[in-house]
């Protein structure tokens, strides 16, 4: 089932199947990225011509042979055929000098073209490193409410694709079906957008993945960068972290609360970015007087992860609130997002693209934040993203939208 979700990456992908460049996958682990792999092989099949090679380093022979002597490696499955070759290599973090390695073959060997993946960012950056210009990356994470909504195979993905807001093209959206949605989206929340959990039907094995995902990750890339010394404060930030989940990070409470220093404490947030676990939105600041313009807001990548975190499935309204937050984040992708807080504690929620203000809320407010914003930079739209209701207003030159969060 999974392969019949069509992800939001795959096309632009296959625009650059026949270029020279290595294409390399990246995100978190169990985000699809084998199956994409897959899906990719298929589809060179399909075309009848190419020679596809597909091969895992998560096979320890395979991968101290490649190790060992790549060149020749590579050459072995070539042999005396100059047609192109494709190569899929999966799972090249566990290769070392990856980034290396890959150089001397993109260099000395002609007519093949690699496409990688790899479930770090630190690990994928390293091979960036040695192949600038040589590289395309493309980012895949968990399924976004859409991909969700075609994995579910619900009648209601037609719903709303028609009638789902958007920014190119601002007005009102119909709230007729909403509250079918509405339950739909509560189940994206609640556990997330992982494909095997989405696809898994029963609660209790939908918790059982998400527990195994949590301890794979941190058996396979916490210990292996930090040592298992680590392990239980990294832990204890983990869930300090998931209890303010949508708040300001505070570093002086954050090292009291785990007993890491805080220069420790800044350089393992950093590696729970690298590795999808959080994502970290600094503020917009124009005014450096009355503007908040250090410590940033803290994310999940996964919000079904963070509810495993907590050992909590169950939410209170202001709990739910957060996780929306949360959600309206993960869809705005790779868009340029900060969050707006004044000294005197005015504050929206997100800023997007530095000039389109953001405010989640269970019901929709006007809020005194959103207008002094408004009064200082006068955006062209603004947006309050609600579970219920769809409208249209207008405040000075600013035009106001309320958006259902099920139709973003």
């Amino acid at each position: 089932m999974e392969n019949l979700v069509e992800r939001r990456v795959e096309k632009e992908i296959i625009k650059w199947i026949d270029s020279k460049e290595i294409l390399a996958i990246r995100g978190p682990r169990q985000s699809g990225k084998t199956t994409l792999l897959y899906k990719i092989m298929n589809f060179l099949k399909e075309r009848g011509k190419e020679r596809i090679h597909f091969i895992s380093f998560e096979d320890d022979m395979e991968k101290e042979k490649f190790e060992k002597n790549p060149k020749e490696y590579i050459e072995y499955y070539i042999g005396e055929d100059r047609e192109k070759h494709f190569f899929l290599l999966d799972e090249v973090q566990y290769i070392k000098n990856a980034g290396k390695l890959l150089k001397l073959i993109y260099d000395s060997i002609e007519n093949i073209k690699m496409i990688i993946t790899g479930s770090s960012t630190l690990d994928i950056n390293e091979v960036g490193s040695y192949l600038v210009g040589r590289i395309l990356f493309f980012e895949l994470y968990p399924f976004s409410f859409e991909e969700f909504l075609i994995a579910k195979r619900t009648k209601h993905y037609d719903y709303y694709i028609k009638n789902r807001f958007r920014l190119d093209s601002a007005k009102e959206v119909d709230t007729l079906f909403l509250d079918k949605l509405n339950l739909l989206l509560k189940e994206y929340i609640t556990y997330g957008g992982y494909p095997k959990i989405v696809l898994e039907k029963n609660i209790e094995k939908k918790k059982f993945l998400l527990k195994n995902l949590f301890l794979t990750y941190v058996e396979k890339d916490i210990v292996k960068i930090y040592g298992i010394k680590y392990k239980q404060k990294i832990l204890d930030l983990v869930r300090n972290l998931a209890s303010i989940n949508s708040s300001i990070i505070n570093y002086d409470e954050l090292c009291s609360l785990t007993g890491l220093y805080n220069k420790e404490l800044k350089e393992i947030l950093s590696i729970l970015e690298n590795t999808y676990i959080i994502r970290l939105i600094k503020p917009f600041h124009r005014n450096l007087t009355s503007e908040l313009r250090k410590n940033p807001r803290v994310y999940f990548i996964d919000t079904g992860l963070r509810n495993f975190i907590t050992e909590r499935f169950d939410f209170s309204e202001e709990e739910f609130g957060k996780l929306l937050e949360n959600y309206v984040l993960n869809n705005f992708g790779e868009e340029k997002v900060n969050y707006w807080r004044t000294k005197s504690k005015a504050e929206v929620d997100f800023i997007l693209k530095e000039k389109i203000p953001i405010e989640v809320k269970l019901n929709p407010k006007f809020t005194k934040a959103l207008r002094s914003f408004i009064s200082v930079y006068n955006p062209e739209i603004a947006i309050i993203i609600n579970l219920y209701s769809s409208s249209k207003t207008k405040v000075e030159e600013t035009k106001i939208f309320n958006v259902p969060a099920a139709l973003i």
